[in-house]
């Protein structure tokens, strides 16, 4: 672009442009950045270049680890049997129990108020709902 030569700490070579290197690619900040979490900048002898981490390629899965990872991720996205593990079997029989029927979680903690509330909010929805029908 004309006129941004050196704005981001590059510099145009006219007009030429160089391959980057495959191995690493080190891209330094502008030295008025701050960088947040980043430890206070000390003498400028020891700023860091930059620091290139490898990372390793994916191990092979079978068709059917693959398969099966994807059809446990459709129907269970949240792992919802993770906080299983561990638990003595009758702490898993009741975890399953609420996991199944919800309304063992929150009506321990229902009250009349809320019962209130709530009839309140269906003869309301039932008075609109019904003369539409």
């Amino acid at each position: 672009m004309v006129g941004m030569s050196g704005a981001y700490g590059g510099h145009s070579n006219g007009g030429e442009s160089r391959a980057p290197n495959k191995e690493a690619v080190v891209v330094r900040a502008p030295k008025e950045a701050v960088v947040v979490g980043a430890p206070p900048p000390g003498p400028p002898e020891m700023e860091m270049a930059g620091v290139v981490h490898k990372v390793a390629a994916q191990p092979a899965q079978s068709t059917a680890s693959k398969m099966k990872g994807k059809v446990k991720e459709t129907f269970f996205p949240d792992d919802p049997f993770r906080s299983f593990k561990g638990q003595p079997l009758r702490a898993q029989w009741v975890m399953a129990a609420r996991y199944l029927f919800p309304v063992l979680e929150w009506l321990p903690g229902y009250s009349l108020s809320l019962f209130k509330s709530d009839l309140v909010a269906g003869l309301t929805i039932a008075s609109l709902a019904i003369p539409q029908a």
